[in-house]
């Protein structure tokens, strides 16, 4: 009888000391694992409110996009016109320049003889 006195004594401490191990053990790694679930939570948002953001600046620009696309799409006959005239104006530059060279040689050449 006395063989079995001793024996729960030594398994309460057995139990005992496994329950401490185990709370030493658990304490820390789930306050560490909340930690990280807080820090995680924390950078989500961050990422949600950037997303929101960026998607926001993205809606603006698509927006703007479409307005100079339109304003391209009126001020494109003007420029073409434009181009055209700028080509039809050098022609006759071209032209004028030319004439003025013909009549250069022309008036250098009645001087000659006037000599």
């Amino acid at each position: 009888m006395n063989r079995r006195k001793s024996f729960f004594p030594l398994l309460f401490v057995l139990v005992m000391l496994l329950c401490v191990l185990f709370i030493s053990w658990y304490l820390p790694t789930v306050s560490t694992l909340r930690f990280s679930l807080e820090d995680r939570k924390i950078s989500l948002e961050t990422s949600q409110g950037r997303e929101r953001k960026q998607q926001h600046e993205y809606d603006e620009a698509v927006s703007a996009l479409a307005e100079a696309n339109e304003e391209l799409e009126m001020i494109r006959p003007q420029a073409e016109a434009a181009a055209e005239t700028k080509k039809v104006l050098k022609e006759e530059r071209k032209a004028l320049k030319q004439e003025k060279k013909d009549l250069e040689e022309t008036t250098s050449g009645e001087d000659a003889k006037d000599e």
